[in-house]
């Protein structure tokens, strides 16, 4: 089994639908697209399914239209966060500069940096 290939969220074909009408395509880059498509697959729980045709025969309309509607209203939601991206005011270029390292070798480790087996050294 292949998990990617043999299981899928059902919500990222509905965000999908959403994602691929005009109004989208249109209006924003594949990366702003993958980014909305992040955002608002977060906002929606996930439906874990195998054949896509075995689980809308069992699912009743009114879901479908409800889970449909969920989807439409999280990429809306999502719409607003990639408008005002923040990322489009920063800087890649900026250096990081340390201006003093805090090293130091006689410091006592903390509980969790200390090795588990205690080796005898020669």
């Amino acid at each position: 089994m292949q998990i990617s290939v043999d299981v899928h969220n059902y919500m990222e074909t509905l965000v999908g639908h959403v994602l691929s009408t005009e109004e989208y395509v249109s209006s924003y880059t594949n990366e702003q697209l993958a980014d909305l498509a992040c955002l608002a697959l977060g906002q929606l729980k996930p439906i874990y399914i195998r054949f896509d045709i075995d689980f809308l025969s069992a699912l009743p309309e009114d879901k479908l239209v409800l889970y449909k509607r969920n989807s439409e209203v999280a990429v809306k939601n999502a719409e607003s966060m990639v408008i005002d991206d923040r990322r489009r005011e920063r800087n890649d270029n900026v250096p990081v500069i340390f201006s003093q390292h805090n090293f130091d070798d006689d410091v006592e480790l903390q509980w969790y940096e200390k090795p588990l087996l205690n080796r005898k050294q020669s």
